[in-house]
């Protein structure tokens, strides 16, 4: 049986990742209601923005199943925020830490539940987390976005490190997805020029079509999940399956 934990559901390529597993066991994690024609094992609803309800929910989250020994479980740490996309300059307290509480919290608290919950199970687990070329590139009006995507790149890379010392590791890495075609990119479009200079190369990228089908990126991070090589690479990115 495959178990797979996937956040940030209700639109984008969180979406698109419920029709890409809809044959396993999916538990789905988001904010808001989802909308979609694959039949969810389980469905939690929790606001990321707010840690203490995330704490609290994690355990619930992660005992909502009952693997047994050869069972495969998946965390696809996807939920992320690109907003606030402002200048260091124009940024404020609380615009940093809701991205930092979206793009690095709320991963490294859903990791730990699922070390918690599946640490000595005798099966195969494996989280992939969703992270963004803006990790390794900085760029205008995105001091928050960077640094978030970086600072949880460096949360996957240390738990790799942590289960060196479990009998049945589990397995972490990080996904690139590059840009893809959904309502984040449409966020980052209506940004300011005078915070994101370089708005006109993402409405390039959507009037010349050079966006990727979330379809695609979904399709990709699964077979990064599945593949007996997973693992292997502390990240991979889509641009390496195309």
């Amino acid at each position: 049986m495959r178990y797979v934990f996937i956040t940030g559901t209700s639109r984008g390529l969180g979406n698109a990742l419920l029709d890409i597993f809809k044959e396993d066991r999916i538990i789905s994690i988001s904010r808001s209601e989802v909308e979609t024609d694959v039949e969810l094992y389980k469905t939690f609803h929790v606001d990321f923005l707010d840690e203490q309800a995330l704490e609290d929910a994690v355990p619930e989250i992660f005992s909502s199943i009952r693997p047994e020994k050869g069972d495969e479980i998946f965390l696809i740490n996807n939920a992320g925020a690109v907003n606030p996309v402002k200048s260091i300059a124009n940024m404020d307290a609380k615009g940093f830490l809701d991205n930092y509480k979206i793009n690095v919290l709320a991963p490294a608290l859903l990791m730990k539940g699922f070390v918690a919950a599946f640490g000595e199970l005798q099966a195969a687990k494996r989280i992939l987390t969703v992270s963004s070329g803006a990790a390794l590139n900085p760029m205008e009006g995105w001091a928050a976005y960077c640094s978030s995507k970086a600072a949880v790149n460096m949360v996957s890379d240390v738990l790799r490190q942590e289960m060196d010392r479990l009998d049945y590791p589990i397995l972490s890495a990080t996904y690139r997805p590059g840009v893809i075609d959904t309502d984040m990119q449409g966020e980052i479009r209506s940004a300011d020029p005078e915070d994101f200079p370089d708005i006109d190369k993402f409405k390039d990228y959507k009037s010349s079509n050079r966006l990727y089908p979330a379809e695609t990126v979904a399709y990709i991070a699964k077979r990064i999940l599945i593949s007996d090589n997973f693992g292997f690479s502390e990240s991979y990115s889509v641009s390496d399956f195309l």
